[in-house]
């Protein structure tokens, strides 16, 4: 429910605020001097702004959100000083202060406060743990502390939502600015060329992709990856805004609303990140699910609109080549380096958490480790990057199978939340906004497959949210049934969809083993100043791979991928047994010796074996197979899953009580 919050200004407290007014100003006077004046007027009109804007706290909680989602400390901190975030914070913790003074307002801190807080404080007790065997204190304690304090934030967030009662007001102070920004890097991209950054809150990445359409901008972020997981949170929380105006009969609001959409979709698009294209589509089919069975029919009606996005230029070219990439699996230069980096980084973090399995390295201390991983994986880039790109890749590997765990309590039990406000009021008009705040927390999850952890903040915002929609406490006993029934009927789905997909891959595999050779290239001829020239194979990045092409025979079952980063060719081939995948083996090595020399002539290179031959057993079947059985399990659990919850309503329907009108007068 919806209800204003404010309170009082005592008279007395008039004179404190003019002495802190008094003090911002001498305080001024004394770090700045006379160097700024417009600082000296501006300390004290602020300090006076933040209580009064303390004593409204729907106000607070406004500043706080659109001072995060738009990242203005990151932006503006660096360039005037001003630590915005700090002020932001300590504004909160003021204005929640002043709240709890007021009987009424205190009352609305309830056991689902106290609940999201054991949710946080969980996830922070796996992490400190981590860090007492962490390789790295000094780093661990200080990731520690960053998550803590953003963390902290989310909680002073999810406070202020339940004292002003105001969570519609969340949802259009991450909007607005999500598209008040995309509008900004739409005007740069098309007006000014991505020249004009717009202060910093239109940044061009450096980054670049194969295939993209549009410069690849980062919003107020300098990485547009992360800034499109930010977009993924806005979109379904546009989609409740409009849905409640469009409810309300407030038509001109609802075009505003609409506006905020497509313009949301213009900034995903601009980031031209494959990956918040697949996930903003994901977190949009969660919010049709959640919202309602009318929503759910229009969004089966929206479906061939869904397509039609994928034939713009950029994102589902895109796709598919991503999809082409990961099929390759192995170093190649016709991988996209964006992907290829990526696994690289993603086999170090998997590395790391097969060699400490439990509690992991550290928290933050992946960078660090990366020096000791590169060069053991199989995957090979010429510059390691110093995150893993996948943020559950990222946990085993800091703190283990425990901050896993730690983390997907946390998550699922924000998840939770919403899910239950939705079981206990299906008519509520809120019922919209909850399904967006499930919607962009998952969203945010499945981007975060391909992103580290990064930007803390923003998600607590979406956090505390989700747990300020709770209903009543405590949940209603037959609420929290369904609730479990629910979780048991989809992991039951999700059970049957994998069994679907093991069965689909197993048909479609055949057993057999697969062998690898690695070669080399040496110089022939004498041992002189050209021989050193001609063995330094690895700074020439090109070299290799070009002789792979040349010696890759296409009617040959054997496959030469180059690695020059090692100075590497490896041959690969997949056969019904051993004597037959050596034969083809070294048939290919002989003939892709003769390509080489007919090319290039005899007095150049040489063949050479590296080590000796590795013959593994595998399941010989199509590239294409686990990508189709993963479909066809998803779509599996969730035909099983919508079937199972229509059985288990009917059954309720036909085992509750039938009431029998007893006509007044008969006893």
């Amino acid at each position: 429910m919806t209800v204003s919050a404010r309170t009082r200004w005592p008279a007395g407290e008039v004179a404190g605020t003019l002495l802190a007014a008094g003090v911002a100003t001498l305080g001024a006077v004394l770090v700045l001097g006379g160097q700024k004046p417009a600082f000296l007027i501006a300390a004290p009109i602020g300090v006076i702004g933040m209580v009064a804007a303390a004593r409204r706290p729907v106000v607070t909680l406004a500043i706080m959100v659109v001072v995060e989602v738009t990242n203005a400390s990151g932006v503006l901190a660096p360039r005037t000083g001003l630590p915005l975030f700090m002020a932001s914070g300590f504004l909160g913790v003021v204005a929640i202060a002043l709240a709890l003074r007021d009987p009424a307002l205190r009352a609305r801190l309830n056991g689902w406060t106290v609940f999201c807080a054991g949710l946080v404080v969980l996830f922070l007790m796996t992490q400190a743990v981590a860090v007492v065997g962490s390789v790295d204190k000094t780093t661990s304690i200080g990731s520690l502390r960053r998550i803590a304090i953003d963390l902290t934030f989310a909680l002073i967030v999810l406070m202020l939502i339940q004292i002003s009662g105001r969570p519609w007001t969340v949802a259009a102070a991450i909007v607005i600015p999500f598209t008040v920004l995309s509008l900004l890097t739409l005007v740069d991209q098309y007006a000014f060329g991505g020249t004009a950054s717009f202060g910093g809150f239109s940044t061009v990445t450096e980054a670049s992709g194969v295939g993209i359409t549009t410069l690849r901008f980062g919003g107020p972020l300098p990485d547009s990856n992360f800034w499109g997981r930010h977009l993924i949170m806005g979109l379904p929380l546009a989609a409740a805004l409009l849905t409640r105006a469009l409810r309300s009969d407030r038509r001109l609001v609802a075009v505003g609303w609409a506006a905020t959409i497509f313009a949301q979709l213009a900034g995903i698009y601009l980031t031209q990140s494959r990956g918040t294209f697949v996930s903003a589509g994901l977190a949009m089919v969660v919010w049709f699910v959640a919202s309602g069975r009318s929503l759910r029919r229009r969004g089966l009606l929206m479906l061939p609109v869904a397509v039609l996005l994928l034939a713009v230029p950029g994102v589902g070219n895109r796709l598919v080549g991503t999809v082409e990439d990961l099929l390759h699996g192995q170093a190649t230069v016709a991988v996209d380096p964006s992907v290829l980096g990526r696994l690289a980084a993603q086999q170090e973090a998997g590395m790391m958490f097969e060699e400490r399995p439990y509690f992991g390295f550290g928290p933050g201390t992946f960078p660090g480790q990366v020096v000791n991983f590169a060069g053991r994986v199989p995957l090979a880039v010429r510059e390691p990057t110093d995150a893993p790109h996948n943020l559950y890749l990222e946990f085993g590997a800091e703190s283990g199978i425990l901050g896993l765990v730690g983390w997907s309590v946390m998550i699922l039990g924000f998840i939770c939340v919403p899910i239950l406000a939705i079981i206990v009021a299906p008519r509520s008009r809120d019922r919209v906004l909850a399904a967006a705040a499930l919607a962009a927390v998952i969203g945010w999850s499945v981007s975060s497959i391909g992103l580290h952890l990064a930007y803390l903040r923003t998600l607590g915002v979406a956090l505390a949210l989700a747990g300020a929609l709770a209903p009543m406490w405590p949940p209603p006993a037959a609420a929290l049934r369904t609730l479990r029934h629910g979780v048991a009927v989809w992991a039951a789905a999700v059970g049957i969809g994998l069994a679907t997909m093991w069965l689909f891959v197993l048909g479609c595999s055949s057993a057999g083993v697969t062998a690898s050779q690695r070669m080399t290239l040496v110089p022939v001829g004498q041992v002189n100043g050209w021989y050193a020239y001609a063995m330094d194979i690895r700074s020439r990045i090109e070299m290799l791979p070009t002789v792979a092409l040349l010696m890759d025979d296409e009617k040959s079952p054997v496959r030469i991928t180059a690695d020059p980063v090692r100075g590497l060719l490896t041959f690969t081939v997949s056969a019904d047994n051993a004597t037959q995948a050596r034969d083809q083996l070294q048939v290919a090595a002989a003939n892709g010796d003769t390509l080489l020399r007919s090319a290039i002539g005899y007095q150049q290179y040489s063949l050479e074996t590296v080590d000796s031959m590795q013959i593994e057993p595998t399941n010989l079947h199509a590239r294409a197979v686990p990508f189709i059985g993963g479909a066809i399990g998803a779509g599996t659990a969730l035909v099983s899953g919508l079937l199972l919850t229509r059985v288990l309503a009917r059954q309720r329907e036909e085992s509750a009580p039938v009431k029998v009108a007893v006509p007044q007068g008969v006893s």
